[in-house]
């Protein structure tokens, strides 16, 4: 007998959407038997690395610039879609910060000897980066606040410096301060959609591989929408 051999694709996830496609991509084992290989990771790496020659399925991007870079260099095989717009948020350490601050309140604090560290994913890699930058750039004592940044290759790593208590300030996607142990050991601040140029979410397929096709169609389903919703995503309409 001549069985169709199935290959799971291979996935490249901007770090934001480990919470929410986790949990997608086990609805979708359910239904289907097949298990994608989902790779974490900063966008600006994927796009290297896609550059480069590696061989991948699918690109699931933390914003439309490295999409519609690859799309001109002919390296998709369609031109890709916005599937969520991303939201970026300070999460305060409830070891500095004893009670929730305001914008207002936080931004000459920052300034000050007391906050040592200020963690945001690298600008040039990252675009949730890019969006802390853009927004700190903006603040009254940018200079001082400079001096502070502590940079994460991606932003699971900005989540990882805030969860060990190695940092007090971090600017991260709200997806990731949704988790149990990020909401138990700080605050979340919400950042004004306007202090920031928005965050489209851009995603690609990079081969014709039927069953990155299959998955594809899947995460851009309807259905997920509740999913995506749920760790503070907007889904586009």
């Amino acid at each position: 007998m001549n069985k169709t051999r199935v290959k799971p694709p291979i996935v490249l996830a901007a770090a934001s959407l480990r919470p929410a496609l986790e949990e997608i991509v086990l609805n979708y084992q359910r239904i289907s038997n097949v298990q994608p290989k989902i790779i974490y990771g900063s966008s600006g790496n994927f796009y290297q690395q896609i550059l480069n020659g590696g061989r991948f399925d699918i690109f699931m991007s933390a914003d439309e610039h490295f999409i519609n870079q690859l799309r001109d260099k002919k390296l998709l095989q369609n031109d890709g879609i916005i599937y969520v717009q991303g939201k970026l948020v300070i999460w305060l350490s409830k070891r500095m910060f004893p009670e929730q601050m305001t914008l207002e309140k936080l931004q000459p604090y920052l300034k000050t000897q007391q906050v040592n560290k200020v963690a945001i994913a690298n600008p040039g890699l990252a675009p949730y980066g890019k969006a802390a930058e853009e927004v700190l750039r903006k603040w009254q004592g940018w200079p001082e606040i400079s001096k502070k940044l502590i940079m994460g290759e991606n932003i699971g790593q900005v989540a990882q410096f805030a969860l060990s208590g190695s940092v007090p300030v971090a600017l991260l996607p709200l997806s990731l301060t949704l988790n149990p142990e990020m909401q138990k050991t700080g605050f979340v601040l919400s950042v004004p959609d306007e202090s920031y140029e928005p965050i489209f979410q851009k995603m690609a397929l990079l081969s014709n591989n039927p069953e990155a096709r299959d998955f594809y169609q899947f995460i851009s389903d309807k259905q997920n929408k509740r999913i995506w919703e749920k760790y503070g995503f907007t889904v586009p309409q």
